[in-house]
């Protein structure tokens, strides 16, 4: 028994003949007389009396119009709260994020686009980086904006979004405090400061001083904050991203740039789907630099 077939049996029910009820339901007499012969066959009982010229229902016939009344009628109460959920979750984007809200004006960015594109709901996760491969494996977002590159996302479409840079943040009493750039290998002997050891700013810092043959003597692991702050009290060098600095009020430090031009980009990761695809691709308009390059993976 089929949904279909129950439509068919309450349009002969009504009309009272095949003809008008297959013009209603768009297919023909002969289709409909088949679907309904099945449901009567599968129920093992004759649902309308074919003796006269005008068809009517048989005993049985009215016991399930009643019921199939009622599951008519749920079903399309069904069909509609589906209806409003789909045209909820076409107008839905799901973001995951680093906590860079404010070091790249993306709150700035988010609050302009929901001015102009009421209808479409924006739900933003804020990941720290230890939480994030789990996120990943299971695809829950329509879109990434992680610092680096992910395997996990072949799949996704990439952009730039913001290119930023590896810096130096050392005491304005710092034997190093005079130079404007310096080269990654002069930290060799220094003691390190870095952000937490789960975050790809750690990892490409770390990273960047092996390549220069040497491993970093690392202080201390912490938030941007206590970095600055420590670095401030000429505890160590702070390792950092260039634009996540303009934020805060710099007292006693001084920020040098590396001459190796170690890159920690910021990237817009977004899957294309039927059902959100016009809000998405609106959104990457929308959010993208004016120039960038796009690829897939």
């Amino acid at each position: 028994m089929t949904i279909d077939q129950l439509q068919y049996f309450y349009a002969v029910s009504v009309h009272k003949t095949f003809s008008l009820a297959a013009l209603e339901m768009n297919i023909t007499q002969s289709a409909l007389s088949k679907q309904i012969a099945k449901l009567e066959q599968e129920l093992g009982v004759f649902l309308f009396d074919r003796s006269h010229r005008q068809i009517t229902l048989t005993y049985v016939g009215e016991q399930l119009l009643k019921d199939t009344k009622n599951i008519l009628k749920d079903y399309e109460k069904m069909t509609e709260h589906l209806q409003t959920i789909k045209e909820e979750n076409r107008n839905t984007i799901r973001i995951a994020m680093l906590p860079i809200f404010s070091q790249y004006d993306l709150a700035h960015k988010l609050s302009d686009f929901s001015q102009n594109h009421p209808h479409i709901h924006l739900i933003i996760d804020e990941i720290e980086e230890r939480d994030l491969h789990h996120k990943l494996d299971f695809h829950d977002y329509d879109i990434y904006i992680l610092r680096g590159d992910y395997e996990e996302l072949h799949s996704f479409h990439k952009i730039l979004l913001y290119e930023d840079q590896l810096v130096a943040v050392v005491s304005q009493y710092h034997s190093l405090s005079h130079f404007k750039e310096i080269s990654i290998d002069q930290l060799k002997d220094e003691k390190i400061l870095l952000p937490p050891k789960y975050t790809t700013i750690s990892n490409l810092a770390i990273e960047a001083c092996h390549q220069a043959s040497f491993n970093p003597q690392i202080a201390r692991h912490g938030r941007l904050e206590t970095i600055l702050s420590a670095a401030s009290e000429n505890e160590g060098i702070g390792l950092v991203m260039k634009k996540s600095l303009h934020i805060f009020h710099l007292k006693n430090v001084h920020i040098l740039s590396f001459k190796e031009n170690i890159q920690g980009n910021v990237h817009l990761y977004y899957s294309i789907d039927l059902i959100h695809k016009d809000a998405i691709l609106e959104f990457v308009k929308t959010i993208q630099p004016i120039q960038y390059q796009e690829s897939s993976h």
